[in-house]
């Protein structure tokens, strides 16, 4: 039995509007992940060796343990009027004297001279960034779902033309250096408190 014109201009009427685009324009999921990922290799019970962070390995700090450092961040004279939080992937193992490679922080100051900045820091190890072991530092931004971001800059500092947390000089380093506690001055985040 041979399909009638009608059957077959039927099929290839639903053929093409099941291909066709829509004018509407893309949602946010264009830009986000439709399920937020829930594990990364810096959840491995044991670090890795060298870790490379990604946007997908910030995604959710708000649910991570937090801590208000504001107090720590205006005696140094930066993000000033602003209330900042730090939260940690996973605290280090009690008694540790340095963070384990693949230990993501992310400090996150509102409300302040400037509205809102995030910044990240990931242990990577390997021999990585030897001014302050093993860290890379980031700016990141919030994306408008599912607690996601999307990395501005990363790296050992910032860019030329850019600033990090209001240091004239633009680095990340010689403070971080400076804090002792394995680079991270977050009190809050001492090793000697976990």
């Amino acid at each position: 039995m041979r399909p009638s014109v009608f059957h077959r201009w039927w099929v290839t009427s639903l053929l093409v509007c099941a291909c066709a685009g829509s004018d509407e324009p893309a949602d946010s999921a264009t830009e986000c992940n439709a399920s937020p990922a829930t594990t990364s290799a810096a959840d491995a019970a044991t670090p890795p060796s060298v870790f490379l962070a990604f946007a997908k390995d910030f995604q959710g700090y708000h649910s991570w343990p937090s801590f208000d450092t504001s107090e720590d961040a205006d005696l140094v004279g930066i993000h000033d009027g602003s209330v900042v939080t730090e939260y940690i992937r996973r605290t280090p193992p009690s008694g540790s004297t340095e963070f384990p490679v693949a230990t993501l922080i992310v400090k996150e100051a509102t409300g302040g001279t400037i509205p809102h900045e995030i910044f990240g820091m990931a242990k990577r190890g390997g021999g990585f960034n030897a001014g302050t072991p093993g860290w890379e530092w980031f700016e990141l931004e919030n994306l408008d779902c599912a607690d996601e971001v999307k990395v501005i800059w990363r790296g050992v500092g910032p860019p030329l033309g850019e600033s990090y947390g209001g240091d004239p000089k633009a680095g990340c380093n010689v403070c971080h250096n400076d804090c002792g506690n394995d680079g991270v001055c977050a009190k809050a985040l001492s090793l000697g408190g976990f």
